[in-house]
């Protein structure tokens, strides 16, 4: 008799597991459907993969720079391409917005990208302007030791890891959302650098 409840318990415990993963595959089916991003997930929407900090970032990789003791001067950007250009050529580029702003007193610059021919103008800029040789490179290269500062343009894939060395500062513009916090009644900006953040004061 017991051995038969214990039996009918078990039959019981199957039944509510599997009722429960159900209840749960149909609750993520329901999600899906109506777009809603699963639990714990952002989603992915063009919103989403904006910086709203992109015109201020040259201020903020100076502050960034000053915290890791490296000055404008010896700062080796490796500036990682978008993956996502603009369709139209109306449309403003945001990686020439940030080249924009890096350039002034830059000592060096390498731009691993798909599509060489639009950065030449910009190159013979740069050269003409203040005698820079701006280096370009394919993306599936891996970059050299004189980079210290990985500046990664894509909003889509993962961390570029063939571009990773020790000690490189890896700064990802939209992979990782950057955030205003307020600390000390201050409203600052939240930097994710690598696997860690760093807080700059609000600009």
């Amino acid at each position: 008799m017991q051995e038969w409840k214990k039996d009918e318990r078990r039959k019981s415990n199957r039944f509510t597991s599997w009722f429960l993963r159900l209840g749960t595959v149909l609750h993520r089916k329901r999600q899906y459907l109506s777009k809603e991003p699963l639990d714990g997930q952002q989603e992915d929407t063009e919103e989403s993969r904006n910086n709203p900090y992109l015109f201020q970032l040259r201020k903020i990789l100076e502050q960034v720079l000053k915290q890791y003791h490296m000055s404008y001067r010896e700062f080796h950007p490796l500036l990682v391409d978008t993956d996502t250009p603009p369709e139209s050529l109306l449309d403003e580029d945001e990686v020439a917005v940030v080249l924009e702003q890096l350039s002034e007193d830059l000592n060096f610059l390498k731009i691993a990208t798909d599509r060489p021919a639009y950065f030449s103008d910009y190159i013979q800029r740069m050269y003409e302007n203040s005698g820079l040789v701006v280096q370009t490179e394919p993306k599936e290269q891996a970059v050299t030791g004189d980079v210290n500062v990985i500046l990664d343009m894509e909003k889509l894939g993962n961390c570029p890891m063939r571009y990773m060395r020790e000690h490189t500062l890896y700064i990802p513009v939209y992979k990782r959302k950057w955030e205003r916090v307020q600390t000390m009644q201050n409203l600052d900006i939240s930097i994710p650098i690598g696997y860690n953040t760093v807080i700059v004061k609000g600009v």
